[in-house]
């Protein structure tokens, strides 16, 4: 696929809204029907491409770059007034296309790999309970989205996304959600760290005919799920647990934890209505115990099968869900979603979306190209930094497609397996609308 056909695609899809934006805008038949100094296509660019300067930076950057005919100054006041046009089935619409433009076909033994995850995002103050979080110094707190998503591994490319306040932060309700409203390929494999587990979460997947590997606290917590069994006491082991999940309290089942699992009262479950106590949810999963280093081990609770997916072969799954940490890395500090443009939060809404946009449309170009092999002593990959380059310019129009495949090959990264560093934890607040370059 050259990139040539991923710009001609993405710009098709616009074209198309341009042609009918009825379902896209808040006053049909009035909105982006009048010439404009800021027409709908030159928006969506715009918004896609922006970096982390200030609003008035942005727009002398885009609308008056050498390529663009823009001859009257554009204000900030007019890009407004058009973004508050669009209505929120826009950018989700346009995200959904340009995941059409390349189907995702790359497997590891048949099966989709789909990591999920989600990261906090630091906004602009502004007087919304949703978004405020209160901090540990009285009268002090700061404002938050937070980011759910889900990331095909092997493709590299972001499939659906979930914004949520972050006073209504719900990450077990957002996979659920993922899972209701996206076809996913049925051979695809849910791979989720601690937060994402619970037992309504293992029951959608299951019904769902997808399949799941999720990682579990461990024994040594004192809330644990799995403390319930009665586990081998090796450094390692493989286990097959087959319990039934009910709301009834009797005695019978209170008595063997290790058999039933009695729901606490109020207790979300989706699959027994809460004032049925008679029904049960039959659940048979393993449990995978793997030793990373000394004293430290990962609980991995997966349907897949043994024969296919032995102790090791997890291992590797679950660690190839650190890409969707590394993209969370280069979507904040390479394409500015730490830095936004608005207090409005459907405008934030917008620029997350855009910026999620930027970044498969990045990822379409990085593997439409193939490396040349070369005899050294370390594999090479494209830099995901630079390749952000050189997708916002060839979305400015200032270099053919041939010039990006050149850029994208002499862009390059060694590949270093097994590297580790010790995760850094610092507050970090929203970056001031009037401290930009």
């Amino acid at each position: 696929m050259k990139a040539s056909y991923i710009k001609k695609k993405f710009f098709e899809t616009i074209d198309s809204i341009v042609a009918d934006p009825t379902p896209f805008v808040k006053r049909p038949g009035t909105d982006f029907t009048r010439n404009r100094l800021c027409p709908l296509r030159d928006l969506v660019t715009f918004l896609l491409t922006m970096e982390a300067g200030t609003l008035n930076r942005e727009i002398r950057r885009f609308f008056f770059r050498p390529t663009s005919s823009k001859k009257q100054p554009i204000t900030k006041a007019a890009i407004i007034q058009q973004r508050d046009k669009l209505n929120d089935k826009f950018f989700p619409f346009i995200f959904s296309a340009v995941n059409k433009i390349k189907p995702f076909k790359k497997t590891l033994k048949g099966y989709h790999l789909l990591a999920c995850d989600g990261s906090d995002l630091n906004i602009p103050a502004y007087d919304d309970k949703k978004t405020y979080v209160a901090s540990n110094t009285e009268g002090v707190g700061y404002y938050q989205f937070h980011l759910n998503s889900i990331l095909d591994v092997l493709e590299q490319r972001y499939v659906d996304v979930n914004i949520q306040p972050r006073s209504k932060i719900n990450e077990r309700s957002a996979l659920i959600d993922f899972i209701k409203r996206t076809a996913f390929p049925e051979k695809s494999i849910f791979i989720a760290d601690r937060g994402y587990f619970s037992l309504n979460v293992l029951a959608h997947i299951s019904v769902s005919k997808y399949h799941y590997v999720l990682r579990m606290n461990s024994d040594e917590a004192s809330m644990a799920f799995i403390r319930r069994f009665t586990l081998p006491e090796s450094d390692e082991f493989d286990i097959i647990l087959d319990f039934d999940i009910t709301r009834s309290w009797k005695k019978c089942y209170t008595t063997r934890p290790d058999k039933y699992v009695c729901l606490k009262h109020g207790r979300q479950f989706d699959f027994i209505p809460p004032e049925d106590k008679k029904s049960m949810f039959h659940v048979k999963t393993r449990l995978v115990k793997i030793k990373l280093s000394e004293g430290n081990y990962e609980f991995l609770f997966t349907d897949l099968p043994q024969e296919e997916f032995g102790s090791e072969e997890l291992k590797h799954v679950y660690h190839l869900r650190w890409e969707i940490e590394t993209s969370f890395s280069f979507l904040k500090y390479n394409m500015a979603l730490n830095s936004f443009h608005s207090k409005r939060r459907d405008f934030i809404c917008q620029e997350i979306y855009a910026r999620m946009i930027l970044f498969n449309l990045t990822m379409l170009l990085v593997h439409s190209v193939e490396l040349p092999k070369k005899d050294c002593l370390l594999e090479y990959k494209v830099s995901i930094s630079d390749a952000v380059i050189t997708c916002r310019d060839f979305l400015h129009n200032r270099m053919s497609s041939d010039t990006v495949e050149l850029l994208l090959i002499g862009n390059v990264t060694p590949i270093r397996e097994g590297r580790t560093y010790p995760r850094k934890k610092h507050t970090k607040r929203a970056v001031p609308l009037s401290y930009r370059a």
